[in-house]
């Protein structure tokens, strides 16, 4: 077993998830890479969950003791945040609460070599930062969602709050020793406003939970969405799709998921009698690969706005590829270049139902044996480039002169 003097990566993301949980596990996959690395690694995260609304390891709001969980080598410490049920004025709070929280922690084990903060909200990496410089270490930046601007992706538009974001975005970056993008696009957007250094460590995919999950070769054609039904994921133009796809009673679409638009979906969905489409619960990172078991595509989707041309590396596209599934998205740019680059499926105009559609209709008239061609060579492409032991090599690169520059 490795000695104490392993040099400690503190992780702070406030919606980080085990295995155990739905959701996306980069976290505790790059941790446990670092791991193998000769690192000690902690994830401090939040337990109050983004798509239940419910504390997952506390009896309730009373509760606010930090939870200590250790997963293959991986500790979580799990630190109260208040809840929240509807996005008010207490989803702030709940930000702001455990950026707070993590201020004032102090992690079990050695002194931190690195404190990382990750940003789905810039409250939990400021509290990173605060919590960096009372340890007295190294502070890095990690680009989840780029804010303010994932504000005007949201519809927002640029006024006070906007303001505030953009200048404690603007904090961070300048107290950064480091800054971790999670796509090219992003790091070229923050090196020409002359932040840096910057490196880019995307998502990617544990390649061996997929071994043994080929494309399943059946009647009919299922296509699978698995991920967050929120605003920005355009699941409105699947229903679309599913629309005109009426016509196709050997086609369902498959929606594995939940988030703040799913009642809505479902509801709309019932009440245009859209039978070829069926909604299922998340379900927890480890069974994913056998949910894909059961598909024949995988969806990647989201509505139109500028930003994702550049700004996003999807769980769901990787996981798709890794499990041998042909692809379809309308996202362009980045993602729409791997989909190309792997020669893994369609890239289709986004903002469109009807493309969806019409992708859809092709990739069901497809031999069984060319869909399995174009999986078999997105999973070639994606162990190449994106498998997690290929990423974590590339960040421990990147953070070594951090840390021994202590």
């Amino acid at each position: 077993m490795a000695s104490d003097d392993r040099p400690h990566v503190v992780w702070v993301n406030h919606y980080a998830v085990s295995p155990k949980e739905g959701g996306g596990t980069r976290h505790f996959e790059l941790g446990r890479e670092l791991v193998r690395r000769g690192y000690q690694v902690t994830i401090i995260a939040s337990d109050f969950t983004l798509h239940t609304r419910q504390y997952s390891r506390r009896a309730g709001d009373s509760d606010r003791g930090g939870v200590l969980e250790t997963i293959d080598g991986v500790r979580f410490w799990w630190l109260w945040a208040a809840p929240y049920h509807r996005n008010d004025w207490r989803r702030i709070w709940n930000w702001l609460s455990f950026g707070w929280r993590v201020a004032r922690c102090r992690p079990a084990g050695a002194r931190p070599a690195v404190v990382i903060g990750s940003s789905p909200d810039l409250f939990a990496a400021w509290g990173a930062a605060r919590l960096a410089t009372r340890l007295g270490s190294p502070f890095v930046l990690e680009v989840r969602d780029l804010w303010p601007e994932s504000l005007l992706a949201g519809g927002g538009r640029v006024g006070l709050g906007y303001r505030a974001l953009e200048r404690l975005a603007g904090m961070l970056y300048r107290r950064a020793r480091l800054v971790v993008t999670l796509t090219e696009g992003v790091a070229r957007y923050l090196r020409d406003r002359g932040v840096g250094p910057v490196c880019c460590a995307p998502n990617g995919v544990d390649l061996a939970a997929f071994d043994g999950a080929p494309v399943r070769v059946g009647r009919g054609t299922t296509v699978v969405y698995l991920g967050a039904h929120g605003h920005l994921n355009g699941l409105d133009l699947v229903l679309d799709a599913a629309a005109a796809l009426r016509d196709r009673p050997d086609v369902t679409i498959r929606l594995i998921g939940d988030g703040p638009e799913k009642a809505a979906l479902v509801a709309r969905a019932r009440a245009e009698g859209l039978t070829n489409v069926r909604f299922d619960p998340p379900v927890p990172k480890a069974s994913v690969p056998e949910a894909l078991r059961t598909a024949d595509v995988g969806l990647m989707v989201l509505r139109e706005a500028p930003l994702f041309a550049f700004g996003v590396s999807p769980n769901k596209l990787f996981d798709y590829l890794g499990a041998g599934l042909p692809v379809i998205t309308n996202v362009p740019g980045e993602v729409a270049e791997m989909v190309t680059a792997a020669g893994a499926g369609e890239v289709v105009p986004p903002g469109s139902g009807q493309a969806l559609a019409a992708a859809i209709r092709r990739m069901a008239d497809r031999p069984a044996e060319e869909r399995a061609a174009f999986g078999a060579a997105g999973r070639r492409w994606v162990a190449e480039h994106h498998a997690r032991d290929v990423v974590a090599g590339d960040l421990a690169a990147a953070l070594e002169p951090v840390v021994a520059d202590g």
